[in-house]
């Protein structure tokens, strides 16, 4: 009898300590504002292959889906190359469309107005991100340890995992139309007591969604610099030349 007791309760334990989360990168980037909804209502008008390369050093405008700003550190990392961005400036996304989640002509015209704002401040281009992340625990043998008031709260018998996306466009201010793409994608786990496990998931998504932002910002950097237009590739050398006999 006590040995059945037992195991009602270790199945009760693993299934509270065992939950699995899947969200945006923030806690505003849902249901109906998302990344994917905004970017895919795009409609480029140039033909394939034909859309010119970005000039830089570019003026950039950059959006995270469902925040009033991006983060200070990205502007910060990405501005860090002058060669590459002249200025980043945060701009306020969208809020909720109200229920509207297959409305495509306002989710186009949503990003026409972000457009509009960024070249009324003088940016040439604006960069639209967001992603989304997903949580889950495990327990390990040290589980049965939760049946006790301290192993609850000192046992690290819980693993949280996360893991995330990233995605952004690039879009040209002008004709609204995409220029470049760019997505990272990263994991992060650790120990948790199962008393704790709750804060400590809300401590990893955040330090995983820092995490991706410095690498789409790593990459957006990368990518640009992969696409060079010839003048600007050509007076990079000439001032790294011009620094080396300095």
């Amino acid at each position: 009898m006590k040995t059945s007791i037992y195991s009602a309760a270790a199945l009760a334990v693993l299934g509270l300590a065992t939950g699995c989360q899947t969200a945006g990168s923030t806690r505003r980037e849902q249901a109906n504002v998302t990344y994917p909804s905004y970017i895919l209502n795009l409609c480029p008008k140039s033909s394939p292959g034909l859309q010119p390369k970005p000039a830089t050093p570019l003026r950039l405008a950059v959006v995270q889906v469902g925040e009033p700003a991006p983060p200070k550190a990205m502007l910060d990392m990405l501005q860090s190359d002058s060669l590459l961005v002249a200025s980043a400036v945060g701009v306020s996304s969208w809020g909720e469309t109200r229920g509207q989640t297959n409305n495509t002509e306002l989710a186009a015209e949503q990003v026409k107005a972000v457009c509009r704002l960024a070249q009324s401040i003088g940016a040439d281009h604006v960069f639209i991100f967001g992603g989304n992340m997903d949580s889950w625990w495990d327990g390990n043998a040290m589980r049965f340890l939760d049946f006790t008031l301290v192993g609850a709260a000192l046992v690290p018998s819980t693993k949280i995992h996360a893991e995330g996306k990233a995605a952004g466009t690039l879009i040209d201010t002008a004709a609204c139309e995409p220029a470049l793409l760019v997505n990272v994608d990263a994991k992060r786990s650790t120990h948790s007591p199962s008393s704790l496990a709750d804060g400590r998931t809300d401590t990893l998504r955040a330090a995983l969604r820092d995490e991706l932002t410095r690498a789409l910002a790593d990459e957006l950097l990368r990518t640009l610099a992969d696409h060079q237009t010839p003048a600007t590739a050509h007076r990079g050398g000439a001032e790294a030349t011009h620094a080396q006999t300095r």
